[in-house]
């Protein structure tokens, strides 16, 4: 679980580091490019959480699916 939040939070601040330095080098002013980058890393741990949860929906552990055939046996 803390691996999980730290990674969240390592993606959060590449993200936003990028994207601020990009929109600074881009337009020149500092509170733009730093909002716009907070903007783009939230958006982007939302997606990366959303997609990560949805890969998992579908999917059954080892042990239900052994349990299923098992059942399936009798």
């Amino acid at each position: 679980m803390l691996s999980k939040f730290a990674a969240t939070v390592l993606l959060f601040i590449v993200v936003t580091l990028f994207v601020s330095l990009g929109v600074l080098w881009w337009t020149g002013e500092g509170t733009r490019s730093v909002l716009i980058g907070v903007i783009c890393g939230t958006v982007a741990v939302f997606t990366v959480r959303a997609a990560s949860r949805y890969g998992r929906w579908g999917e059954r552990s080892g042990d239900e699916h052994e349990r299923s055939r098992e059942g399936k046996d009798r």
